[in-house]
């Protein structure tokens, strides 16, 4: 442990002598920068904040240098300590300094200067450090969120407020000097600046909540909710909870919670009034933010139950949490249906209404057409239709003497079969012959008087 604030204090001992000596534009607010963000696990000296928040009001330039060479410092180092310390100077200087610090950072983030950016930070000076290395990843997420948010809102506000006065470009800033990088050609100090921006602020009037549009109170809303979410992911675990640093830095966080709890009430209560007047789209919206901020609010009340047992902050200080009910939740739910099957039967009502008339075809000019017959016309009388002849049925006599019968052998035959299905005999077969005789005589192919001229006496045959 020793051995390592030696080190710790060499290190610190060499940068400050690297700054002394090196040519750069601010190196007075180099040194305060390491001495704010020293390897010592003690909170840093409340003198160094105010002196780098001093520096920052005489000069715009050093807004750009300090954002440098803080980034700078979170860059290069591998300790817990140093950059959770260099955060509390940027959440410090976010509080207490001049807005342009949250553009500065914002555009060094797009220039590729990682200032807010520790997904990926590591400690490699401490065994074990792996819950105080997460507590700073959610701490720099925190502030970036803060900060996205702080400079959107501000731009919004300069926007309404140019959309007012009738400027034809409402997005381009004033005083675009302000916010370049370098340091300026003509040091400003930060009385004529706090002039310049006292007018802007009479200019800018923000919009209360209740005064909002729909758009842009669901929109504020969510993003407070996502900045309050970030403060609940903050909460320390394991040996990072009892560190005294640790702990520090979160008072921090702790009491801007409570500011935006509150507007986040306000807003909720303003979207509940609102809500059976919005259109289908913002009723939507704002329901899955009533759901989302139910489940926030109930962290919410633990986590403020585990910061009083912590000792963070007096008791006295948290404001009261009031739940989101299912009660309510399920009200706005059934509303949201009512108006679901209402615009379901308005769709279907209007597609009805709005189903096309069978258009009649226009005459054409140039298509050729009969003329009408004269009114003392009579048409000739049609053609009477003659039925066609039906064709007689001819009946076949009784007695049928053609031979496009069957002839006797057939029938003999397939009667002899089913007599007598088995192997015929002689005997059988001159039988069989009487039969088809008598058959035949009796159909009048052949006569009695034939049969006797052959000489044979069917009586016998049998």
């Amino acid at each position: 442990m020793a051995l390592r604030k030696a080190i710790g204090a060499v290190k610190d001992q060499t940068s400050i002598s690297i700054a002394k000596v090196a040519a750069n534009a601010s190196p007075e607010l180099e040194i305060l920068v390491v001495k704010a963000t020293s390897h010592d696990e003690d909170p840093a000296d409340e003198k160094y904040y105010r002196e780098i928040i001093s520096l920052i009001s005489s000069s715009r330039g050093y807004v750009n240098a300090c954002v440098a060479t803080i980034s700078k410092r979170i860059r290069k180092t591998r300790d817990w300590i140093v950059a959770l310390k260099a955060l509390m100077l940027i959440h410090r200087v976010l509080i207490d300094g001049h807005p342009s610090f949250e553009e500065e950072i914002l555009y060094a983030t797009r220039r590729g200067i990682r200032v807010l950016n520790m997904s990926d930070f590591r400690d490699e000076a401490h065994s074990n450090s792996w819950d105080h290395t997460g507590f700073v990843r959610f701490y720099a997420m925190y502030l970036d969120e803060k900060v996205e948010f702080a400079v959107f809102e501000r731009r919004v506000r300069e926007d309404e407020r140019k959309f007012d006065e009738g400027d034809d470009e409402p997005g381009r800033r004033e005083n675009r000097d302000d916010f370049e990088y370098g340091m300026p050609k003509r040091s400003r100090s930060y009385g004529e600046l706090n002039g310049d921006m006292s007018k802007r602020e009479k200019k800018k009037e923000i919009t209360p909540i209740k005064e909002m549009k729909p758009e842009r109170l669901l929109g504020i809303l969510d993003q407070q909710l996502r900045i309050l979410d970030r403060v609940l992911a903050c909460r320390p675990t394991g040996m990072a909870k009892n560190d005294r640093l640790v702990l520090v830095s979160l008072y921090q966080m702790v009491k801007e919670s409570f500011g935006l709890y509150t507007e986040i009430c306000e807003a909720l209560g303003v979207l509940l009034d609102r809500f059976t007047e919005m259109e289908y789209a913002y009723c939507l919206k704002g329901f899955d933010i009533y759901g989302g901020a139910a489940k926030i609010i109930d962290d919410l009340v633990m986590f403020y139950g585990w910061c009083k047992d912590m000792g963070i902050g007096s008791s006295s200080e948290y404001p009261e949490v009031k739940k989101i009910t299912e009660n309510l939740l399920g009200t706005l739910g059934e509303f949201l249906q009512e108006m679901t099957s209402r615009r379901t039967k308005s769709c279907e009502r209007s597609m009805v209404e709005n189903v096309p008339a069978k258009q009649e075809q226009e005459p054409e000019m140039n298509e050729v057409k009969a003329l009408p017959p004269p009114e003392s016309y009579t048409p000739p009388p049609l053609p009477e239709l003659q039925p066609k002849p039906q064709p007689q049925q001819v009946t076949e006599d009784f007695i049928n003497l053609k031979d496009n019968g069957i002839s006797a052998d057939e029938q003999g035959n397939e009667l002899a079969l089913a007599l007598f299905p088995g192997t015929p005999n002689y005997k059988y077969k001159w039988c069989v012959g009487s039969i088809l005789i008598r058959r035949r005589s009796a159909r009048g192919n052949f006569s009695m008087e034939r049969s006797s001229r052959l000489g044979i006496d069917i009586s016998r045959i049998c």
